[in-house]
């Protein structure tokens, strides 16, 4: 059996967001990919990247896949702040890779000097609330 987040959810969840943020044409030029690239991902030809569903979230202003994976932390136990704060982590860092590759493509620094500190700061918060907590990350 394949886990719910492999499967026909996280693709009906992808899907939503990018009719939310305004259709193919819109999401992929908003994603800087093709709407061919998108259509691979709804129909489960592509995988998802949080770059691309982690970006629709933070543009729609709803996480579902994010929120749908965290749930899998709450029910094994997973402290809720520390789940909402891994959550912020990875929001963060999704933000990182277009970031990157304007720097790259375009030589703009300006993504890069605006998201490297945020995913740095989310980052360094994620890893006082881990040790913190001595249980977390020990494998339990």
């Amino acid at each position: 059996m394949r886990n719910v987040y492999e499967g026909a959810a996280i693709r009906s969840l992808y899907r939503q967001l990018v009719d939310d943020f305004g259709g193919f044409e819109a999401a992929a030029a908003f994603l800087k990919c093709s709407k061919g690239t998108l259509s691979k991902q709804c129909s489960g030809d592509a995988a998802i990247g949080a770059e691309h569903f982690g970006a629709l979230e933070d543009a729609v202003g709803r996480w579902p896949i994010t929120r749908l994976m965290f749930g899998r932390l709450s029910e094994g136990g997973i402290d809720v702040p520390l789940s909402r704060q891994a959550q912020q982590t990875l929001r963060e860092a999704a933000d990182l890779t277009p970031a990157i590759f304007s720097l790259l493509i375009h030589g703009d620094a300006g993504p890069i000097q605006k998201e490297g500190p945020e995913a740095i700061a989310a980052l360094a918060d994620l890893l006082r609330a881990v040790d913190a907590d001595p249980s977390e990350g020990k494998g339990q």
